[in-house]
């Protein structure tokens, strides 16, 4: 059997999910790592859409920030890591002795607050795209998918278009599979989801497209989706679990 080539990018998506229960910072990163893979990790252009959640009904929640254990002038990552924040708000962080981070609903901004206030929290599912240097037809490519990983790659946000971006840059074919078919007459995702995000081709979304082109590809040149032919062999995307981490 040829060797399959598999090129993985250290970069990853995180997906988060809102917990509508009130804990401390700790019992928090223990629901999120029992459920989840971490409490969240975020960038300042997610605050305002976590934040806009209607079911935040206080003016803080927990995000997975909290202070070095061995200086207390730095923050870290719940799941690793030093953090560079530049979503602190006026005067912030303000009190040595409060160890964990909370952003402010209305502000969008980030406070430093005792570790054991009770606050409702987002808790992060991490996934990375991989990108398969194998020459298949979409259902090969989606059988090899949920073999080796969990399945071909949903582009459903803005965020997984750009991991989709950096990790195809190396496929040996102009197009490569994501998980994108038609069905009875509408384009759906593999896992049943339809399509809220797109970004389909100049030619746009086809409603009707013929019996050979009713799979899609992602254009590695121009970063878009099109039509194919299910049966043409090209490389594909996979998505997996980011890691699995042993506490």
């Amino acid at each position: 059997m040829a060797e399959i080539c598999e090129r993985l990018n250290l970069s990853v998506y995180r997906y988060h999910s809102f917990v509508n229960e009130k804990k401390s910072w700790k019992d928090a990163q223990k629901h999120c790592r029992a459920l989840y893979d971490d409490l969240s990790t975020v960038r300042s252009k997610d605050l305002q859409k976590l934040s806009i959640n209607p079911l935040i009904n206080e003016n803080l929640f927990w995000i997975g920030l909290e202070r070095d254990g061995e200086d207390n002038d730095k923050w870290i990552w719940s799941e690793g890591g030093q953090a560079t924040i530049t979503f602190w708000d006026k005067g912030e962080p303000n009190h040595d002795y409060e160890k964990c981070g909370a952003i402010k609903k209305l502000t969008y901004k980030l406070y430093d607050i005792g570790c054991s206030v009770n606050l409702r929290f987002y808790c992060m599912t991490i996934f990375e795209l991989i990108l398969v240097q194998q020459e298949s037809t979409w259902e090969e490519a989606l059988e090899y998918c949920r073999q080796n990983h969990i399945s071909l790659a949903i582009l459903n946000s803005e965020d997984i278009m750009e991991e989709a971006q950096i990790n195809s840059t190396a496929a040996e074919t102009a197009d490569v599979w994501i998980g994108l078919r038609f069905i009875v007459g509408n384009w759906i995702w593999v896992n049943g989801e339809n399509l809220a995000y797109k970004v389909w081709s100049a030619d746009g979304e086809l409603q009707c497209p013929a019996m050979d082109q009713r799979c899609g590809v992602y254009n590695v040149k121009n970063k878009v989706w099109k039509p194919a032919d299910c049966e043409q062999r090209l490389n594909f995307l996979c998505v997996n679990k980011g890691y699995n981490r042993v506490y």
